[in-house]
């Protein structure tokens, strides 16, 4: 199992991440956005906080290398267990689902109404298929313990799985939080998204520490 996947991983991990704070940091002190501790408060959405010039001209580019991050990330994936005779072809079809919508959100990330519908589309479209190429991700692994035990922590492995698991149950729970209005605690909707959003890519920080390191990788 090629080490690099790993790196990619992290990349995976920190670029979202990384992109969301520095926004976040550079909108504050421009007031764009208030200042809060949004997965607690839920005081602005992270849509906002990449929405406004010129923090969206660092926002959007570095979300673009995300999406090629993850495209990788599942591509040499993919071809690292057919190397086992697994198959992944539905793998394949949900990381180009993931990709375009998310791409589609950053793209149409803006103020108009008709830039809004777009952006709900791609970011709910991206949110569904992301959790299901997790889950799917790690029942693989799961499912082929025994051809994959030399390369992968197992214990870590359970845990993602039980992760994508909770994402994918509370995702159906959530959405229609997500979809109507609250008047009486407009926040939740921020806060819940905050919190899922840093979900999601920890998926990608509990496979980099699964993949064991091998100091001689092969993938026979």
């Amino acid at each position: 199992m090629s080490n690099k996947l790993r790196l990619i991983s992290l990349a995976c991990f920190f670029i979202p991440i990384f992109t969301v704070i520095i926004s976040y940091i550079i909108s504050i002190k421009l007031n764009l956005v208030e200042m809060c501790i949004p997965i607690f408060e839920g005081c602005t959405s992270i849509s906002r906080v990449g929405r406004y010039e010129p923090v969206k001209f660092f926002f959007k580019p570095m979300m673009y290398l995300y999406s090629i991050s993850i495209f990788f990330f599942w591509i040499i994936f993919s071809q690292e267990i057919n190397n086992f005779k697994i198959k992944s072809k539905d793998l394949i079809i949900l990381t180009f689902i993931t990709v375009i919508f998310l791409c589609l959100y950053i793209t149409f990330l803006g103020e108009s109404k008709i830039y809004s519908f777009f952006k709900r589309i791609g970011i709910y479209l991206y949110i569904l298929s992301i959790v299901l190429l997790q889950f799917s991700s790690n029942r693989i692994l799961i499912n082929n313990k025994k051809k994959l035990s030399r390369f992968f922590n197992y214990k870590i492995v359970r845990t993602n799985y039980y992760l994508s698991i909770f994402l994918v149950i509370s995702g159906l729970i959530l959405l229609p939080v997500l979809i109507i209005k609250i008047e009486s605690f407009p926040q939740i909707k921020n806060i819940i998204s905050w919190n899922y959003f840093f979900l999601i890519q920890l998926f990608f920080l509990l496979f980099f520490f699964s993949l064991k390191k091998l100091t001689n990788p092969t993938t026979a």
